[in-house]
């Protein structure tokens, strides 16, 4: 028709190249893809942040595994016994924050005191000692079922299974306190009732201490007989 102009000419390479550009977009697969790995790294990044305290508790197990050799060594070496102490009060000789404090103390055999091989250590932050097994009335049983969760459940607890002994401690203010303890006799066997340690995930707050997990914790067990001292996780206590 007169009047009207003409469209003009678009060579069919560039128009195929704007339809293609038009069209191109995600598709449904592609969409589901992206949102699988999306909620995937989501996933991931939960896990971790609610695993951040399990290194803690690792780490403590692994100092208090450390103290009990030494404990050991020096009962050894000196020829007299030596034991491995934890802290259960504050002041008067104790540290701040008991339960997350250990010491090395050996006999001074004739004497009748003890002097320390190694002054109170502190124990990581989020971890702290629940309790010895192995005593009278907490019998410790190494295989079955989650000890913790039969004890024990989440939240503010009053640590009180504990093996103590009383001791005079040379040169602190700690005199005649029942202190819980691990001892060795100078053959290097462990001469305490106590057989094990628990060390779990947690906090000590003005004495008073609050589980953060009823999963994350390690058993440091020694063996009566000939003193071998050894790490236990939570998975080693199941029923296979």
């Amino acid at each position: 028709m007169e009047g009207i102009p003409e469209a003009p000419h678009v060579p069919q390479a560039a128009a195929r190249a704007c339809s293609g550009v038009l069209s191109k977009g995600f598709s449904l697969v592609e969409l589901l893809v992206v949102m699988a790995i999306i909620g995937v790294m989501a996933g991931l990044s939960v896990l971790a942040l609610q695993g951040m305290k399990a290194p803690a508790v690792q780490m403590a197990a692994e100092q208090v595994m450390s103290g009990l050799s030494l404990a050991r060594q020096v009962a050894i070496s000196k020829n007299t016994k030596a034991a491995f102490l934890i802290a259960n009060a504050s002041g008067n000789g104790f540290p701040q924050e008991p339960y997350r404090y250990w010491a090395v103390v050996y006999s001074n055999k004739g004497a009748g005191y003890w002097s320390f091989a190694k002054p109170w250590e502190k124990m990581p932050d989020g971890a702290f000692i629940l309790e010895t097994r192995g005593q009278s009335g907490a019998a410790y049983s190494p295989i079955g079922g989650n000890p913790l969760g039969a004890d024990y459940a989440a939240g503010a607890v009053a640590p009180d299974k504990f093996d103590e002994d009383d001791f005079t401690i040379s040169g602190s203010a700690i005199a005649g306190q029942s202190i819980p303890n691990i001892t060795f006799s100078s053959d290097g066997s462990s001469s305490s009732a106590a057989r094990a340690i628990r060390v779990v995930a947690g906090t000590v707050v003005g004495g008073n201490a609050t589980l953060t997990s009823t999963t994350q914790y390690y058993f440091v067990e020694t063996d009566p007989s000939i003193g071998r001292i050894r790490l236990r996780a939570p998975d080693s206590y199941r029923t296979p």
